[in-house]
């Protein structure tokens, strides 16, 4: 579970750099916006199907 958190950490800050160095910092933004709502989306289905009647 450690080393998913690490990995997690370093790709979202080797990602977040190379759309800075190359598209600018509203990229990092939209981007993060994208990963959250597909995080709320996710999160939303797994409650609804997990759910005990």
């Amino acid at each position: 579970m450690v080393a998913v958190v690490q990995l997690a950490i370093t790709l979202g800050a080797t990602c977040g750099g190379i759309l800075f160095d190359d598209i600018g910092y509203q990229a990092t933004f939209t981007a993060s916006a994208c990963v959250l709502g597909i995080a709320a989306l996710l999160a939303f289905v797994t409650q609804r199907l997990t759910r005990q009647p």
